[in-house]
């Protein structure tokens, strides 16, 4: 019997051990975003998840002479941010073209001085790639055209992104080799910008128009997307992100570099990578793939790299002048913009995704585009209902009262870009929607009273990656000229913290992993300079990210703030 005891004991010491923490975090406000506990000052991390949360007391027990003791000195620390819709693989990518940016550029001549010198750099005949122009914020308020261009790299395939991605800037040499003439008429859903004589000018809209182009690009070697991904992710840590949800790419490349991004510790965030259709279209037509026995879905892989949604696109950009309204621009009143689908192509792709049981996420920008995406969810649930499909629409901006009803009816997420109310409300007001239709655009008050699951992106390259700021515009709706556009769309702090951390984790079926600080959970954290629940709302987007955690471990450090023993 004694012996017995004595095997009984020495299991118990066993599973004892088990349970030491690496790692333990005190002295802290801990915000845990978990509503059975709200705050906490401690808690235990060991092999990356979270053991214990609660008062050092009891999560001191966890630790052993081994485990590393951090004194937090008090800062706010909250769960890891969770950036839902980005363009991440693309623009590590885009980080080692040409800076187009307002930001980095005050005029045309700005850029093209840079466009020359990359020029002089790189042999004729190669491609010259820029990104990042805005056409209402450079000095000259206009387009890019390919005569511009010309004067600096005639020699060169020159493609220069505008900041929305819906809209390019093709040379002369560029647009001969993708057979764009004067007689090229406008493919559906694209438009090719012409002179008063009908020659091209440069300026190609949306994705029709624009793919030709993507096709020739010189694919990037797996290296090269690795070393742009190890910039990204250096920029994605300072703001505080631990988790991506990767806008969709069309082609396996980024999976590839996304893994091995991982394992050579160039890229620390966890990825829910979303496919575009047309990759699996294309796997299907070409290679012989049976969608049904493809043997991956939404959610397949592991904690660091998942396959996320099919991506379908509708529409373009508000401040593109592409995204499809209901009603005309404000300064162009016979544009109301193209939707990119007609609405029997659309309902095709949507019931075959839907019925296969992946998830799917459709770009809409435009009230009549948001109505068309809606209709072809409706019909799919309708025809196959599922029980559990988190569909979303991607910006979801000129989304109205009726169509937030229906989303909430059929468990429709909306992923809302709020920071446009910041970087383009005042244009939006002034040029694109006027007062009435820019005071509702991302309404998120109104999600909240239908009941709609939301979360807020950045949509990196388009805005600067930042949580921060889209809390900070969620709040308080100001615009860069510090005006309040649609003040009864305002939400509360927690409201706004809950879209970027518990409900941007549900949006990809990771709700049980992360979102917030919880036992069990990935031990994914960030650490504030501030107390966004105690700031003035206005002070908000000046909280500094101290401190990004994934795993436990400290992966970004913006100063020394803590202690460790």
């Amino acid at each position: 019997m004694q012996i017995k005891q004595y095997v009984q004991f020495a299991k118990f010491m066993r599973q004892l051990s088990r349970m030491r923490a690496d790692k333990i975090f005190f002295n802290a406000h801990i915000i845990t975003m978990n509503p059975n506990m709200p705050f906490a000052d401690s808690l235990a991390v060991k092999d990356g998840r979270i053991i214990a949360v609660g008062k050092y007391e009891e999560t001191k027990l966890f630790g052993s002479a081994k485990t590393e003791r951090i004194d937090m000195r008090r800062k706010t620390l909250i769960p890891g941010f969770i950036e839902p819709h980005n363009h991440f693989a693309m623009y590590g990518d885009m980080l080692l073209g040409v800076d187009c940016r307002p930001e980095s550029n005050s005029s045309i001549e700005e850029i093209l001085e840079k466009i020359r010198e990359r020029a002089k750099k790189t042999p004729p005949n190669r491609w010259i790639q820029g990104w990042g122009y805005d056409d209402t914020l450079i000095s000259d308020k206009r387009h890019l055209t390919r005569y511009d261009l010309d004067r600096v790299a005639p020699n060169h395939f020159v493609y220069i992104s505008h900041i929305s991605g819906h809209i390019g800037y093709a040379n002369s040499k560029l647009l001969k080799r993708i057979n764009i003439s004067k007689d090229t008429p406008d493919p559906n859903g694209g438009e090719i910008f012409r002179d008063k004589n009908g020659e091209p000018t440069g300026v190609l809209a949306e994705t029709p128009v624009l793919m030709p182009i993507y096709n020739l690009i010189p694919k990037p070697t797996i290296n090269k997307i690795v070393r742009g991904m190890r910039k990204a992710n250096r920029e994605f840590l300072a703001a505080g992100v631990t988790s991506i949800n990767d806008g969709g790419f069309f082609g396996i490349a980024p999976l590839v570099a996304y893994r091995t991004a991982h394992k050579r510790g160039a890229v620390n965030i966890r990825v829910y990578a979303n496919i575009f259709a047309q990759v699996f279209e294309l796997l299907e037509k070409e290679g012989g793939i049976n969608l049904e026995k493809l043997g991956i879905n939404s959610g397949s892989g592991n904690d660091k790299l998942r396959i996320g949604a099919v991506k379908i696109i509708q529409d373009g950009s508000i401040q593109g002048f592409t995204a499809a309204l209901m009603e005309p621009y404000l300064s162009k009143p016979n544009e109301i913009g193209k939707l990119t689908l007609d609405q029997s192509e659309l309902d095709r792709l949507v019931e075959k995704y839907h019925k296969a049981g992946f998830q799917i996420q459709i770009h809409g920008n435009g009230d009549r585009a948001i109505e068309s995406i809606i209709r072809a969810f409706e019909k799919a649930q309708d025809k196959f209902p599922r029980d559990d499909h988190r569909h979303q629409i991607i910006h979801c901006q000129m989304v109205n009262e009726n169509q937030l009803e229906r989303m909430a009816k059929i468990g429709i997420i909306a992923n809302f870009f709020p920071v446009h109310v910041y970087y383009w409300g005042d244009r939006h007001r002034e040029i694109f929607l006027g007062e009435e239709r820019a005071s509702r655009i991302d309404p998120l008050k109104s999600a909240l009273e239908h009941g709609v699951i939301f979360s807020m992106h950045s949509d990196v390259p388009v805005t600067p990656v930042s949580p921060i700021m889209s809390i900070y515009a969620a709040v308080n709706r100001l615009t860069r000229k510090g005006e309040v556009l649609g003040v009864e769309q305002r939400i509360s702090v927690y409201d706004a913290l809950k879209a970027v951390t518990i409900n941007a984790a549900f949006m990809t079926f990771s709700e049980n992993e992360k979102g917030s600080i919880e036992r069990g959970k990935l031990a994914d954290f960030v650490v504030l300079s501030e107390d966004p629940f105690s700031i003035d709302p206005e002070k908000i987007k000046s909280i500094k990210i101290e401190k990004t955690i994934i795993g436990g471990e400290i992966v970004y450090s913006n100063r020394e703030g803590i202690n460790k023993s």
